[in-house]
């Protein structure tokens, strides 16, 4: 069998991680699965897993690319209380809340919490004191709180 290019291998991986996206979105990441992957993308599970061999290495690979899809929903240029009206605005919007419930997941599911949530999380917390100072902690931690319980109804 011949050996693939690089370029062949980088078009698989992207097409691969198109995937996951849409489905971490759609399906959430407990639906989402090797099989559900190949079926999406015609890329066999062996060769998604050769690529990704743990479903843990999806988000991993993904953590920078969640993260802007995040933040996008967000005001950070129009102070603090722009900022926490911009969140409680895109609890409408389901790509903002697929990625949250997708954070939340990966904080709750082990025993220590996953590096993609906790990059996540520190994340959100820095640009907020970057952006807004101190004061924004406590207001992302009621965000957060905000949040689960309008994900619960």
């Amino acid at each position: 069998m011949p050996k693939r290019s690089k370029e062949d291998t980088e078009i698989t991986i992207q097409t691969i991680m198109d995937a996951v996206v849409d489905q971490l979105l759609r399906l959430g990441y407990d639906k989402m699965s090797y099989t559900t992957l190949s079926q999406q993308t015609g890329v066999s599970r062996t060769g998604i897993s050769h690529h990704f061999p743990k479903k843990t290495d999806f988000t991993a690979a993904l953590d920078g690319r969640i993260f802007k899809m995040f933040v996008v929903h967000l005001d950070f240029d129009n102070g603090l209380d722009a900022f926490s009206a911009s969140w409680i605005k895109a609890l409408d919007n389901s790509e903002f809340l697929a990625i949250l419930r997708l954070l939340f997941h990966h904080t709750v599911t082990s025993v220590k919490t996953h590096e993609f949530a906790a990059n996540g999380i520190d994340r959100l917390y820095k640009m907020g004191e970057a952006e807004f100072g101190p004061a924004s902690e406590k207001e992302i931690e009621w965000l957060l709180g905000r949040t689960l319980v309008h994900m619960s109804k």
